[in-house]
């Protein structure tokens, strides 16, 4: 007897009486009416999520994949191990998109040849994130992250005895892109930028300063922190975000009591020159280290960004993701060992030398310059 299908939306198009279609969920026979017309799919997803987490129990029988549904896995993944990753919206609707294509196929039915349609299927939809280019479609790196993490989930199930044996989730190959980076001039450009100055009429326009992006780029250069969590300092041990110890002279990347992730955010010695603008700053504030009236910037630094990175002459491949790649190759490129820069950075050496191992070429020239120029 085939499982019962997991809850699943459905656009149920206008009938008499009604003025509009609109989104329902489907459940075992039953709809429910999420509210959201057809032109607000993403209300609707946040529904069925909704339902599902309050009235969906997963089912899984004896753990034979032939038995237990995807879907029951990707939820029940959501709930136990959701919590405790650093992005959980991220995982939320990297959950729906998996859903929709496999929710209600049975884990035994994960093939190479079912993953391969499911990245064709994703490279057809439109990228919703595209904000300059609309109508680009979604790019096969994204449908394979998402496989990742139905691989987890799946793990996850087998090693919390919801399945009785392990599955393999086969991911396409992508190929490895040279991670952006910004030279010395670019990152002073940039700073410049933010601090107002036009690089192509050498001009400043007040109205164009912001001072906590001006911060931002700094932190960022000098340590390689991840850009939520530089938003997120504060000046004492706190349970939001990290903090800055300036008697020690430490960053504190990771919340007091907060479980690690495989993010990992690990502490780090603050450099001298960064530390000298921090004094500073600390005068200037009373909570976070980048405040506005108290409270911390978010959507304000985003536009800002733009608007330094225009100043600058920079294009739209430097986010601010881009000043971690900087810090890491300017590491590596001054003859700093892999090791050392894992360590600073807060992450794998086996990450360093797969992300940034053609920045530290320098070192082989000398190997081979001591055997042939003997």
């Amino acid at each position: 007897m085939r499982p019962n299908k997991p809850p699943r939306l459905l656009l149920r198009r206008a009938r008499k009486g009604n003025s509009k279609a609109v989104w329902v969920i489907l459940d075992r026979g039953r709809e429910i009416s999420t509210g959201a017309g057809q032109g607000c799919r993403a209300q609707a997803e946040l529904a069925l999520a909704d339902y599902i987490q309050q009235n969906r129990q997963p089912h899984f029988g004896n753990g034979h994949p032939a038995r237990v549904l995807i879907g029951d896995c990707l939820t029940v993944y959501t709930e136990k191990h959701g919590p405790k990753v650093a992005r959980p919206d991220g995982l939320k609707v990297e959950v729906l998109r998996l859903s929709e294509f496999f929710g209600d196929k049975v884990v035994d039915a994960v093939t190479e040849e079912l993953c391969t349609e499911y990245v064709k299927w994703r490279c057809g939809h439109i990228d919703a994130r595209a904000t300059k280019n609309e109508g680009r479609q979604i790019k096969v790196s994204t449908a394979r992250r998402e496989l990742v993490t139905l691989s987890a989930a799946l793990n996850w199930c087998y090693r919390n005895k919801r399945l009785d044996r392990a599955v393999v989730v086969h991911l396409p190959q992508v190929a490895e892109r040279r991670e952006r980076h910004l030279t010395r001039s670019e990152a002073a450009a940039l700073l410049w930028g933010a601090l107002g100055w036009d690089l192509k009429t050498k001009k400043r326009n007040k109205l164009r300063i912001n001072r906590h992006l001006a911060r931002f780029v700094l932190i960022a250069l000098y340590t390689g922190t991840r850009h939520d969590a530089i938003l997120r300092l504060q000046w004492i041990v706190n349970t939001v975000g990290g903090w800055v110890d300036l008697n020690n002279a430490i960053l504190y990347r990771r919340p007091q009591d907060a479980i690690e992730t495989n993010k990992r955010r690990t502490p780090c010695p603050i450099p001298d020159r960064l530390l000298y603008h921090l004094r500073r700053w600390r005068k200037l504030t009373a909570r976070y280290v980048i405040e506005h009236a108290g409270q911390p910037i978010t959507s304000q630094e985003r536009r800002a960004w733009k608007g330094a990175r225009t100043l600058a002459a920079l294009g739209e491949d430097v986010t601010p993701h881009v000043l971690k790649h900087t810090c890491a190759t300017w590491l590596l490129q001054a003859g700093k060992s892999t090791f050392d820069v894992a360590g600073f950075l807060g992450t794998s050496e086996q990450v360093i030398r797969k992300t940034y191992g053609h920045h530290e070429i320098g070192h082989l020239r000398r190997v081979v310059n001591d055997v042939w120029n003997r």
